[in-house]
């Protein structure tokens, strides 16, 4: 007998079929953002939906969960039968499990807090050991000014370079100038398209000092809060991160590459608690160390950006207190972990301000967000995200590993 050839009859019946699937499943998507931005207390910022989609679930209530719950499992039973290649099936597989987790969620069932960051970010977390911060401690002692205590020279350090009010009118347009030289940098590593534009808006109904959204067709949008101290020294380690070569440019990345060379529309939508945070945050993380060798932004900071703010650079090594900060992220993921068994705020907040070495005014801030329902998850992506890609994005491998990074369909556990 001979091989049996699929007609083109037949190849067009499962290409219906697998848009039907990827259409339920970006609906269902859509459903679970809309159902979960109902419990914060936050308006949505502006950000890409796929329109013939989204109109559908705008102008719709709000869908019960046992619904969304049924329509989740009724997904992740027929996926074996699309015709995807193996590497997109895996990977909607451990989104389908994340989609799953907070449909159930929203009918009121409970996860421990180590199971639903595993179910939702695809990442094995557990408490943090306090000698980790230690890491950070020493860093901090190397590359800090002065001799008080390591919280107080930090404080100190950070008020010098942080705008007093009346010249906060200059972030946006420092914002401009430094997202320019990020995105001209980038441009060594990875082919960005030439038309990719961003603007900076500004917001002040929220915690978060600046975030990113992309708004389709190679346009995206920074958001900075001026309410929220930001110290100048910050600059690049913030808008690497939102902007080149960190969340922009793999929104603009796999806009290009996936959806419209590729086809995978479900790459239109951002999923809620999903495994791409833990891949997201961690690159971002350590994006502003993709383009920075150390010492160049601080001498680019000294020439472009101190002498119109009034200030004067002080040599301080940015790369070690930054790797600092981003190692005390896990002092946040410990404070997660307290509010999952119950903790009061207070003992919280304490926490928080002992070992992440912040003020009580940013601590408060900080526990906010944490708080934010279907939101304690998230903050694990930072410190195991950053510590996942850290060894990955190292050596003479490391562009063609970013440009993977920013192109792909990766969940933490693939690597």
């Amino acid at each position: 007998m001979g091989l049996k050839i699929a007609t083109p009859c037949r190849e067009r019946k499962n290409d219906l079929l697998s848009e039907r699937w990827l259409h339920d499943y970006i609906v269902l998507a859509l459903r679970l953002n809309k159902a979960t931005q109902q419990s914060t207390p936050y308006a949505p910022v502006e950000e890409y939906q796929p329109p013939e989609w989204h109109e559908q679930v705008l102008h719709e209530p709000i869908q019960p969960a046992d619904l969304l719950v049924r329509n989740a499992q009724e997904l992740q039973e027929t996926l074996p039968l699309q015709q995807f290649a193996s590497r997109r099936r895996a990977y909607l597989a451990k989104q389908l499990r994340a989609l799953e987790t907070v449909s159930r969620r929203l009918q009121g069932e409970h996860f421990s807090l180590q199971e639903e960051v595993r179910r939702c970010y695809d990442l094995d977390v557990d408490w943090l050991p306090e000698s980790t911060f230690e890491q950070a401690y020493a860093l901090y002692e190397e590359a800090l000014p002065g001799r008080d205590s390591i919280a107080a020279r930090l404080h100190q350090w950070q008020a010098s370079f942080t705008l007093p009010p009346e010249k906060t009118s200059l972030l946006p347009s420092f914002f401009q100038r430094a997202l320019t030289e990020a995105k001209l940098r980038t441009q060594t590593l990875v082919p960005l398209p030439a038309d990719a534009q961003t603007e900076i808006q500004t917001i002040v109904d929220r915690p978060a000092r600046a975030m990113a959204r992309y708004l389709g067709n190679h346009r995206s949008r920074v958001y900075l809060n001026p309410a929220v101290p930001f110290p100048l020294t910050d600059l690049f380690y913030v808008l690497c991160h939102e902007g080149y070569p960190g969340h922009l440019a793999e929104f603009v990345l796999k806009d290009e590459v996936l959806i419209q060379q590729r086809g995978y529309v479900e790459e239109q939508v951002l999923l809620p608690c999903s495994p791409r945070y833990g891949i997201s945050e961690g690159l971002a993380l350590l994006a502003h160390e993709m383009v920075f060798a150390p010492g160049e932004a601080e001498a680019w900071l000294a020439e472009h950006i101190y002498p119109e703010a009034g200030m004067r650079s002080d040599h301080s090594d940015l790369t070690k207190i930054h790797r600092a900060k981003d190692l005390l992220f896990g002092v946040s993921c410990n404070a997660a972990w307290l509010l999952s068994e119950g903790r009061p705020d207070d003992e919280v907040l304490a926490y928080l301000v002992r070992y992440a070495l912040v003020s009580e005014e940013a601590a408060r801030r900080e526990l906010a967000s944490l708080q934010r329902p279907f939101s304690r998850g998230n903050i694990f992506t930072y410190f195991h995200g950053r510590r996942l890609l850290s060894p990955i994005l190292q050596g003479p491998q490391r562009k063609a590993r970013l440009y993977q990074l920013l192109t792909e369909q990766t969940a933490p556990s693939d690597l």
